[in-house]
């Protein structure tokens, strides 16, 4: 497998399971103070909402994490590199490296500092 293919598979994995963790926090909270756990309510509809709001997430993190490179990439804060790989360097003083890091690596692009 391409180390391409190995980085945007794990950054999709990292992505989906960040977002899962965020959606869980406010679908479990809303549950507990609505009692649908004492109720033996059926946990179809809520396992189906916690998914879709981790959608939801995760898109939202996609569409800021390409902002996010966007706006670096005009201020010169993010050079590409083709030689040797697909790699990238982020600048230290980035304000939103994080994304710009999720946005590269989404890509297939591989992080050098």
């Amino acid at each position: 497998m391409k180390s391409t293919t190995t980085t945007a598979l794990r950054a999709n994995a990292v992505l989906l399971c960040l977002s899962t963790c965020i959606a869980t926090l406010p679908s479990l909270s809303l549950s507990v103070l609505l009692g649908l756990f004492d109720d033996n309510a059926p946990l179809l509809p809520y396992r189906v909402a916690t998914i879709g709001f981790a959608l939801l997430v995760m898109l939202s993190l996609r569409w800021a994490a390409r902002r996010a490179f966007d706006a670096a990439f005009e201020a010169h804060q993010v050079r590409l590199i083709d030689e040797p790989a697909d790699q990238a360097s982020i600048d230290a003083y980035c304000a939103r490296a994080w994304l710009v890091q999720l946005h590269l690596e989404l890509q297939g692009r591989y992080c050098v500092d």
